[in-house]
Formats: C-alpha cells, sequence, structure tokens
C-alpha cells in the first residue's frame, strides 16, 4: 500500500436506484463524512448528470467499478464498502462479483437494500412497464417551475414520501422512460445468485420491513460465501430517504460489523 494513505482511511461507494441520481444519497453524507468515511456517489449513465448518455450493462457496470478504484487509490485495497439500493444495489453485486479475481480485492464490504429480487427479461420488462404508466398518474410526473425554471417534484410522490425526501432523492432530475426500459433489461440480464458465489468480502442483504423488493432475501444472503440478512423493522423501499437518521445509524453499525466489530444494530441472521 501507498506509504501515504493513512491506515485509518476508508471509502464508502454509493449506487443509485433507478430514475434517481447521487443526491438520492444527501440524507446519508453528513453521517458517513462525521464517521470519518470518504465518499464516492456516482451516476449511472442516463441518470443526474449523465443524462443522454446510454445506459447498458457494460457502461453501468464501469460505472461502479471506477468508482472503486477511484477510492480504492485514495484509501487502499480492502478499505472501500460498496452500498446499493434498488438496481443500483443489483448491479453493485454484479460489479462487485466481476471483482473476484483480482489479487488485491479493493472491497471491504457490500451492502445493499431494496435489491433482493433475481429478475428476469419478463418481470423486468413489466416493472419498466409499470414506471411507463404511473408517468401517466395526475402528480406523478415532475414539472419545470415556470418562475425559476427548476424541476418541481411530483406532488404524489412528496405526499407519499415527504417533500425533503422527495427533493433529494430526485434533485439531480428523475430518468427518461428510454432510459429505465434500458436499465430493466440490463437487470433481467443479471445473474445476481452467481455473482453473489463469487464474492468473497462480507455481503450484507438489508431487507427493510415494507420493502416489495426482498422476495429472494434468504437466497442472496446464503448465496454470498459472508453473506448476512439484516431486517430492519420499519422502511419500504425509499428507507434511506423516508428515514434518514435511524437508517444512517443502521448502516453504520452494518459497517461496523462488516469490518470486525460487535454488533449493536437490527436484528440480523445467517440464511
Amino acid at each position: 500500500m501507498d506509504e501515504t494513505l493513512n491506515p485509518t482511511d476508508r471509502a464508502v461507494v454509493l449506487v443509485h436506484g433507478t430514475r434517481t441520481s447521487h443526491t438520492q444519497w444527501d440524507p446519508q453524507l453528513p453521517a458517513f463524512r462525521e464517521a470519518g468515511y470518504r465518499v464516492f456517489a456516482p451516476d449511472f449513465p442516463g441518470h443526474g448528470t449523465r443524462r443522454g448518455e446510454q445506459f447498458t450493462t457494460a457502461a453501468a457496470t464501469d460505472t461502479i467499478t471506477a468508482a472503486i478504484a477511484e477510492a480504492s487509490a485514495q484509501v487502499g485495497p480492502g478499505r472501500v464498502h460498496l452500498i446499493g439500493a434498488s438496481l443500483g444495489g443489483m448491479i453493485a453485486i454484479h460489479a462487485a462479483g466481476t471483482l473476484a479475481d483480482e489479487l488485491n480485492h479493493p472491497l471491504a464490504s457490500v451492502t445493499v437494500f431494496g435489491s433482493a429480487v433475481q429478475p428476469t427479461r419478463l418481470t423486468a420488462a413489466a416493472y419498466a412497464g409499470m414506471v411507463a404508466l404511473g408517468d401517466r398518474i395526475p402528480g406523478a410526473r415532475a414539472t419545470i417551475s415556470p418562475e425559476t425554471g427548476d424541476p418541481v417534484q411530483p406532488w404524489l410522490f412528496r405526499y407519499l414520501i415527504g417533500s425533503d425526501e422527495t427533493a433529494c432523492g430526485y434533485r439531480g432530475g428523475r430518468a427518461d422512460i428510454p432510459t429505465v426500459r434500458a436499465a430493466m433489461r440490463t437487470a433481467g440480464e443479471l445473474d445476481l445468485v452467481a455473482a453473489l458465489y463469487r464474492i468473497p468480502v462480507p455481503v450484507a442483504i438489508v431487507s427493510p420491513r415494507f420493502d416489495q423488493l426482498r422476495l429472494h432475501e434468504r437466497r442472496f444472503a446464503a448465496a454470498a460465501p459472508k453473506g448476512r440478512l439484516v431486517k430492519l423493522p420499519y422502511g419500504s423501499h425509499a428507507v434511506n430517504v423516508a428515514h434518514p437518521d435511524r437508517f444512517n445509524a443502521d448502516l453504520l453499525q452494518i459497517l461496523a460489523h462488516n469490518e470486525g466489530a460487535g454488533w449493536a444494530g437490527p436484528v440480523i441472521a445467517r440464511a
């Protein structure tokens, strides 16, 4: 390791979900930085600062591995925690699996939430269709303020999740439907269980109580050699923006456990 690196340095790479951007993680940034982590939060192609770029499996995976490489260069190999939400968690699992043959594995752990489903081409296409249909619901589409030119987030989301939380989730803009369809095609191509088998570092499959994407949570946790299932007694798919304070505390406990510290967080079980 580079002698200029501080051996206490740690980093997190945060991977956002479908349609959102790096701003999804705004509620977590102060907690991570206060705990001493360097934070890397890239945007997927077609999302956030990269809207207009084409979303592909290779491009999405490269986005994650490039962020991991950048973080590892700063803090050293084996000190980077990869955290993904929803689609970002699925592609994070895939990306971590592709790094399995590296001599000095750059990751300290992998943690995902809202990602414990093995999609198929059919289910992924159906989900994309539901998202497209949802955009037709009055109040579900972002608009532009005629006074400021800034995006005004959907009132339906503000009602269901909360104004501040919706604002952070979509502050970077919402990806368009063609990008959603491309992202879902990618999801349908991934073999997440096979990828989990290849990840040599601790893997936490986090399941908020009311999350709809937790069907295969036990299968996923069992597939990873060092896998654990962490059940949160609260929250839904947008747990990190709807319950930021509680989730931040639990997430830091999960990372501490992955680093070998004791456990004082939510229910954890070997699948």
